[in-house]
């Protein structure tokens, strides 16, 4: 079980780049339009747009990231004090439900890709097609709910596990 854990981790290396990926580009992006913008008059033409766009992947993509990193913040200022069965339990049921949440919101990402196929949409200013976008999105938020579905396990698993419970408990803070 744990080196299905490695082998996500190693998912989630990709996920990070996109999201590093798509920090740089917008960073650059704006300094370069705000640059021509006051020395030239001549700003980027769909910068805003373009950020938009990347901004979406990059913040998506950052998620899965995050929580492969135990950087997400988990409220166990009471729920530490539970009896262990207690506690394991209501955790991974917490777990599950926003594995079941990530896993709905690559599905609405799906089928607001496909809705944007079917009109065509896409920026204004460039034309780019928004679907890929979209696409992108469902696929980030999957590997999200893969890990979340992983530390679920986990979670479950510490209720008779000494070592699953030492890898839950070690991110709760106090």
């Amino acid at each position: 079980m744990f080196k299905l854990g490695k082998i996500i981790n190693r998912i989630t290396v990709i996920m990070s780049l996109i999201s590093y990926g798509g920090v740089l580009a917008i960073m650059v992006l704006n300094v370069a339009d705000v640059l021509l913008l006051k020395t030239l008059s001549r700003p980027i033409t769909g910068a805003y747009e373009i950020t938009e766009v990347l901004l979406l992947c990059t913040v998506m993509a950052s998620f899965a990231y995050a929580q492969s990193k135990k950087a997400h913040i988990n409220v166990t200022l009471f729920i530490k004090h539970f009896p262990r069965i207690i506690k394991f339990m209501a955790y991974g049921l917490m777990g599950l439900l926003s594995t079941l949440t990530a896993v709905a919101v690559g599905y609405a990402a799906i089928l607001q890709a496909l809705s944007a196929i079917s009109r065509g949409a896409q920026t204004n200013v460039l034309m780019i097609p928004l679907y890929p976008f979209y696409y992108i999105e469902a696929l980030t938020m999957f590997v999200f709910a893969l890990i979340l579905l992983y530390d679920t396990v986990i979670a479950f698993a510490a209720i008779g596990s000494r070592k699953c419970e030492k890898i839950v408990i070690s991110t709760w803070t106090g």
